[in-house]
């Protein structure tokens, strides 16, 4: 939801320790962070800044969720779609055309998912 809930806080905000933490993981690697290790980070980096982190989230979500360990559970492949759809939901209009079209991707995810099962 863009608009007026754009700047609303998804998620408790996390201890400080667990921010920095994430904030020094981005330092540190200096580069796109993947698999877990991104979920874990910009998890925590979008509860405290949706505006700045959806797209970093959501890209992350949709990478795991097409991961060939996931291919026989579809229950956790739609909990992490349905994610990266709500994180999508938090990437701002402005945003460059390709951020903006990771919604789109989220639910054709979503879609194509149902559909198989």
């Amino acid at each position: 939801m863009k608009g007026a809930d754009e700047n609303r806080t998804p998620h408790p905000t996390p201890h400080p320790d667990l921010v920095l933490r994430a904030r020094i993981q981005l330092l540190l690697h200096d580069q796109w962070l993947e698999g877990e290790k991104g979920l874990r980070v910009y998890r925590t980096l979008f509860a405290v800044n949706p505006r700045a982190y959806a797209y970093h989230l959501t890209r992350v979500l949709l990478d795991l969720s097409s991961n060939r360990r996931l291919a026989n559970l579809p229950q956790a492949r739609r909990a992490l779609l349905n994610e990266a759809v709500d994180a999508a939901s938090h990437i701002p209009t402005d945003a460059p055309w390709y951020q903006t079209r990771y919604e789109q991707f989220a639910h054709g995810a979503l879609t194509r998912l149902d559909q198989e099962g």
